[in-house]
């Protein structure tokens, strides 16, 4: 149910078979609730949670540089292990990000209460991250903010890689890529290149998250703890450990790859493909070689080109609907060209293919 005094669904969108169930977290400039799609051709419904973004609530900064990122990211991105986006709404001054419903919650709620987890769970975790990790970096994108909260899991125990709030592409030049000078994602995964506040390298920063992620699963716990200046010096002197009560249990292959990813040196810290074929993650064989829908994404990322006439045409989208009464944007899931029509008076641009909501059903818990 609605939480008391929070305004309903617009009309506008509630016409398009959305329904509003109940608010389940809120963020800075962003609440998530829990939704349900009537799609009217089936006479089904699903299941979805909201990202609910009010642009009149948000940092000018942010409406400007970061919410044309995020939405024009979401419209690129299509894995396995990355959160499905069914369709992005625009009413007047809201953004609706609907999305698949992960039912498990999140990994942080998941290794408070199960954890420290097993290596072999732990593998086929630190495996579709590392994939996922994999498919952006090759479409020329940093995550930026890779934590325990921002992964989802569904009912069947695969990660759902969400929130794109910082995330942003970067280009190479001469093979090396394009610096980031802003400060974000969370102190906890924070690179010491991000602390020093000096530009770096954001997909290498992506590994060092990847590397807390995966000692946090191991020890429940973050690898450093302190003020600013403090874990700076932990993170350069490499002044952390394992919990003595998993230290022993841990495999020295496990040991090594976190490592090497909570190596101080971004130039020497390894590199996604570096983890995806360490000892430590084909010790299981059926972890060697990428199903079809693994291998299909990551083929498509290979091809990817960024597009700055998508970026314009979010922004250009954003700026026509902000003052206008009933003008209602819609964006559906990825898969076609996008078409800008009139509708009902409403300027619609809608991607036509649907989600499928099936995909996970596909991916069993550890299975290729």
């Amino acid at each position: 149910m609605s939480v008391q005094g929070e305004q309903p669904i617009p009309p506008s969108i509630e016409a398009l078979g959305y329904r509003w169930i109940k608010r389940i977290s809120e963020g800075a400039f962003s609440k998530v609730h829990l939704a349900e799609y009537h799609n009217r051709r089936n006479n089904c419904f699903i299941t979805l949670a909201c990202k609910l973004i009010d642009t009149k609530k948000c940092s000018e900064k942010f409406r400007k540089r970061f919410l044309p990122r995020e939405l024009t990211i979401l419209l690129h991105v299509r894995h396995p292990y990355i959160i499905r986006i069914q369709a992005i709404v625009k009413c007047r001054s809201k953004i609706c990000i609907f999305m698949r419903f992960a039912e498990m919650g999140d990994l942080l709620s998941f290794v408070i209460e199960h954890g420290p987890l097993g290596e072999p769970q732990t593998r086929i975790w630190c495996r579709q991250l590392a994939l996922a990790v994999q498919y952006l970096h090759e479409s020329g994108i940093a995550h930026r903010d890779l934590k325990c909260e921002n992964i989802l899991l569904s009912a069947n125990l695969n990660v759902k890689l969400s929130d794109f709030g910082f995330a942003r592409y970067v280009a190479e030049k001469n093979r090396q890529p394009q610096l980031s000078t802003t400060f974000c994602g969370s102190f906890d995964y924070s690179a010491p290149e991000l602390l020093k506040g000096k530009p770096y390298n954001p997909k290498a920063s992506d590994l060092w998250a990847l590397g807390v992620v995966l000692y946090m699963l191991l020890n429940k716990s973050v690898p450093f703890k302190g003020k600013t200046r403090q874990v700076y010096e932990q993170q350069m002197t490499r002044a952390w450990k394992f919990r003595s009560r998993v230290n022993d249990k841990l495999s020295p292959e496990v040991k090594t790859l976190v490592r090497s990813l909570l190596e101080p040196n971004p130039l020497v810290r390894w590199t996604v493909e570096e983890v995806l074929v360490s000892d430590w993650l084909v010790q299981d064989r059926r972890l060697r070689s990428l199903n079809a829908e693994e291998f299909s994404a990551l083929a498509e990322a290979r091809i990817f080109a960024r597009s700055s006439i998508d970026m314009e045409r979010v922004k250009e989208k954003l700026r026509q609907t902000e003052n206008a009464e009933q003008a209602v944007t819609v964006i559906k899931e990825t898969g076609s060209k996008l078409g800008f029509t009139k509708h009902s008076g409403s300027l619609v641009s809608m991607r036509t293919s649907l989600m499928e909501q099936d995909t996970d059903s596909k991916l069993r818990r550890g299975s290729k």
